[in-house]
């Protein structure tokens, strides 16, 4: 039972881990990106790094989630807004945005 516990803790902190970056584009100003300041170097190389793969890993969860529910986003009428979200604003935050820019 203790390791069941234990493999659940370790899922539920990895899943929020990797959920983290798309509930955070969920602030985004309408996919305009504009630098605010020049990035730092340390900033570039955590993008690099740690950002863009965990962005990746996220891009290909919502890609997923996006044709399980296409479906019910057709019977809903909102395939275009799950489109964007699911999908648009993902690839967007992960390949065209400036690096070291979060």
């Amino acid at each position: 039972m203790r390791k069941f516990i234990t493999y659940a803790v370790v899922m539920l902190l990895s899943l929020s881990i990797v959920t983290a970056p798309v509930l955070a584009m969920g602030t985004d100003d309408a996919g305009v990106y504009v630098m605010k300041s020049e990035p730092s170097g340390e900033a570039m190389i955590g993008d690099a790094l740690i950002v863009r793969p965990v962005s990746l890993v996220c891009l290909g969860v919502t890609s997923f989630v996006f044709l399980i529910g296409w479906p019910f986003a057709a019977a809903g009428g909102n395939v275009d807004q799950a489109k964007q979200n699911l999908l648009k604003d993902p690839v967007q935050y992960t390949f065209k945005r400036p690096l070291g820019d979060f």
